[in-house]
């Protein structure tokens, strides 16, 4: 990594550049995780990394907090009591100025704004990532024209995408500005080979089942809907499946009665034997999940670049993904997964059989999964080209 040029040109003296993440977390999601990887990476760096994350009064997730702490990564928490607390503006702003913050990095719009109201008549450089920007109902729409005025008073804006990317720039953001930088993750993290034999015992699966699994936050964009329709169908054909649903999140009572009425149904019918269905809920052993898995499924609605992808990948394990944000930019169709059309219940089936069906082309996915996130999406690929925007910025300034 090309830390020592970093080194020569903005170590002031005995002093290091300090960077405030900053961050209103609803749980460990891509988001959190691209914060903590890439924090991780700049202690290597000259660049010394402080987490800043909000807690929020009406829905106070910290985990990333407890996720920084355990790799001893500063964090400072911002008490926040709604959409506009004057007070934790302050508090943001004499942070930034007793603990000597070079640069704030941001990550989201609720950070946009509080960042831009706290740093007024500083001159402090600002970059923001956008993770997903920033959906398409009627609240979000709202939020993306309230972003856009804060997004023009950043110094760089680093989308994870082409497709974010784009849409920022359809809202009339300066492609000055703008910078795709995509997610990494640490490789060597999925490294480890498991006793998966324990792990599925712990969860009930047993050991003549294949596992199906899906990785993320229990609300509508991510699609956890078609992936149970889908299951259904699966399930007609394949009775010795367990579909794995791993995360939390606003819909997992809807999604569990869901699931609950597809397996009575598949009971009734004698289709089935034992309940097809396993929510795990947040894990803190997800490199383990991946390992019992024999194929993920991303059902996506809408999405940046995500890390679940990224990490089961990196797991080896094949992919059926939908067509959406930068999905099909991580991996070519029919060599590490199968790209299908959101939404689409019959095609998401109709793959996850064909490649059921096919333990060598599983095997060979696999393969050819792990080779490309070696190559293009490690957190020090990553790191490196951050470190690149931060040397932009501090130029310019």
């Amino acid at each position: 990594m090309k830390y020592g040029v970093v080194y020569e040109m903005y170590q002031w003296g005995n002093e290091f550049m300090r960077v405030l993440h900053l961050i209103s977390s609803s749980g460990f999601y891509g988001a959190d995780n691209v914060l903590i990887e890439l924090s991780k990476q700049l202690r290597h760096s000259f660049f010394l990394p402080v987490i800043g994350v909000f807690e929020n009064k009406h829905n106070p997730h910290l985990e990333v907090v407890e996720v920084a702490r355990q790799h001893s990564l500063p964090v400072q928490i911002f008490p926040c009591k709604g959409k506009l607390d004057l007070k934790t503006v302050l508090l943001i702003r004499r942070f930034v100025d007793e603990q000597k913050i070079n640069l704030i990095h941001t990550h989201g719009y609720k950070s946009n704004f509080y960042t831009t109201a706290a740093v007024i008549g500083k001159k402090i450089p600002m970059i923001t990532t956008c993770h997903n920007w920033l959906g398409d109902d009627i609240k979000m729409k709202f939020y993306a024209r309230l972003d856009k005025f804060f997004l023009n008073r950043f110094d760089k804006i680093i989308a994870v995408s082409d497709a974010v990317n784009q849409e920022i720039l359809n809202h009339g953001i300066s492609s000055e500005k703008l910078v795709t930088v995509y997610n990494g993750i640490n490789i060597k993290r999925f490294n480890n080979r498991i006793n998966e034999n324990n792990i599925r015992k712990k969860l009930g699966i047993e050991d003549d089942c294949k596992v199906i699994g899906t990785v993320g936050r229990l609300s509508e964009e991510k699609g956890h809907i078609y992936f149970l329709k889908a299951a259904e169908k699966v399930l007609q054909k394949y009775s010795r499946v367990v579909f794995l649903i791993v995360g939390d999140g606003p819909l997992r009572e809807y999604l569990e009665e869901k699931a609950c009425r597809i397996a009575d149904k598949l009971y009734s019918q004698k289709v089935i034997s034992q309940n097809p269905f396993i929510f795990t809920g947040v894990r803190n052993d997800i490199s383990t999940i991946y390992s019992i898995m024999d194929i993920f499924v991303l059902p996506s609605l809408t999405e940046g670049l995500p890390m679940v992808l990224l990490e089961a990948m990196a797991s080896r394990k094949p992919v059926v993904a939908t067509d959406v944000g930068a999905v099909s930019s991580v991996f070519e169709h029919g060599r590490s997964g199968v790209l299908i059309e959101p939404g689409n219940v019959n095609n998401l089936s109709m793959e996850i059989m064909g490649l059921l069906a096919n333990p060598k082309k599983i095997q060979k996915m696999a393969n050819h999964a792990r080779q490309k996130v070696e190559l293009e999406f490690s957190s020090n690929i990553m790191t490196e080209k951050y470190l690149d925007v931060y040397q932009d910025v501090l130029q310019s300034g």
